[in-house]
């Protein structure tokens, strides 16, 4: 012990000088590191940032639709009931964007507040969210709603966006739709929610609180709510200024069923929706869901109905962004009279003809009325016909034994 007690003493400056020099490699090991990581945050941040002004700035492109007020105030003359009606909301065309907060596509990439405000002012008046949660699981006490992109079940976005620009704060876009929606219109909006997460209260109830703090002064009358009237026969003056909530499955909360005013499925009594895919655009599009084009344009006349690509994941947006979000002709789909064709806004106009010739159908405003042959004009209910009883039989009682029947009056 004495040995070692004087090889310290004798060697105490050597030692403190290798304890220092190697204090100092660390701390200059841990600086090198910490700048490397910054560098890496600062290059993938500028990557979000840039890849976000470059795809957003096609909405630069869109001209600020002003709505025109609709015809006469919604009103017409009903030849049936010789009498003034309103128009149902199934009597007008509406621009509708699909996947409105995603400035460049579906596939891993950015989501954007800025994306939702400038569909709203391009004059959209049916947009969509996509809902799923933030958390350890569904169930967790500190699981949050939130708007973002999912595929298979799982949140996707650009590769090593921090985490904080993985998705959107679900009441932070509705307090953008309260801000923009109706500003320069008090046309109605349709806010369609595709839950993405399993059937769940706790998630459900933090929808409705939200929806309710930030547009409840927006709501539908409650005749029109738990989904019980066919969203195409409200009359227009009931739904101006007002938000119509649409969901893909009926919740299971009670209070978000409550103001859930249609489910948009393709089995839906309230709000029809055909899926379609690029081989079905090729023969027609909606077409094909009909033997005949009488039976679409009964179905479209009397139920509002809406029409949505299914989308097309590809990798290649990562080096390519908005390759995966191409637009179809709508033509023929307006044509059988769909109310809703939802499109890529994220696409420039001069680029996409399509998406071109859409926003020229819009031009007067993001709610237009059909053509009169693709209205419905309600006809007051045919009155019963009273039962002739002239060749009423008199009841009999019948009995059998043996193989005999005796007939009683």
């Amino acid at each position: 012990m004495s040995k070692f007690t004087d090889f310290f003493k004798n060697n105490i400056k050597l030692i403190l000088k290798i304890t220092l020099i190697s204090a100092i490699i660390i701390a200059i090991t841990l600086v090198i590191l910490f700048v490397i990581h910054k560098l890496n945050k600062n290059e993938y941040d500028n990557v979000y940032k840039n890849r976000t002004q470059r795809c957003l700035a096609v909405y630069n492109n869109y001209t600020i639709i002003n709505q025109k007020p609709i015809p006469n105030g919604g009103k017409y003359f009903n030849q049936y009931f010789k009498k003034e009606h309103y128009y149902g909301l199934r009597d007008f065309y509406y621009a509708s964007s699909y996947k409105s907060y995603l400035p460049c596509g579906y596939s891993n990439d950015v989501v954007s507040y800025n994306a939702l405000s400038n569909v709203l002012f391009a004059g959209a008046r049916a947009i969509n969210l996509d809902i799923f949660y933030n958390g350890p699981y569904p169930f967790a006490d500190e699981s949050k709603i939130i708007v973002g992109n999912v595929i298979n079940g799982k949140l996707a976005y650009l590769p090593k966006t921090n985490t904080d620009k993985q998705y959107l704060e679900f009441i932070n876009c509705l307090q953008i739709i309260d801000d923009i929606a109706w500003k320069k219109t008090d046309a109605p909006l349709f806010l369609y929610l595709n839950l993405e997460f399993e059937p769940n209260q706790k998630l459900e109830y933090q929808i409705y609180s939200q929806l309710f703090l930030k547009l409840k002064q927006h709501f539908l009358d409650k005749y029109y709510s738990f989904q019980r009237v066919n969203i195409g026969d409200i009359p227009v003056n009931q739904s101006l200024n007002k938000i119509i909530i649409l969901t893909n499955r009926k919740p299971i909360c009670a209070f978000l069923n409550e103001i859930t005013n249609g489910l948009m499925t393709s089995n839906s009594t309230n709000l029809i929706l055909f899926e379609i895919s690029d081989g079905d655009v090729d023969y027609g599009g909606v077409k094909i869901h009909f033997a005949k084009k009488e039976d679409a344009l009964e179905t479209t006349k009397f139920n509002l109905t809406a029409v949505i690509k299914k989308p097309k994941f590809s990798e290649k947006n990562f080096s390519n962004p908005k390759i995966d979000t191409f637009n179809y002709n709508t033509d023929d789909n307006f044509d059988l009279g769909v109310s809703m064709c939802f499109m890529n806004w994220q696409n420039y106009p001069d680029k996409d003809d399509h998406m071109k010739n859409y926003l020229l159908k819009f031009k007067e405003g993001g709610m237009i009325l059909k053509p009169p042959t693709l209205i419905y004009e309600p006809r007051p209910k045919t009155p019963a016909i009273e039962r002739n009883k002239t060749f009423d039989y008199n009841n009999r009682n019948v009995n059998g034994l043996g193989g005999f029947y005796n007939f009683n009056t």
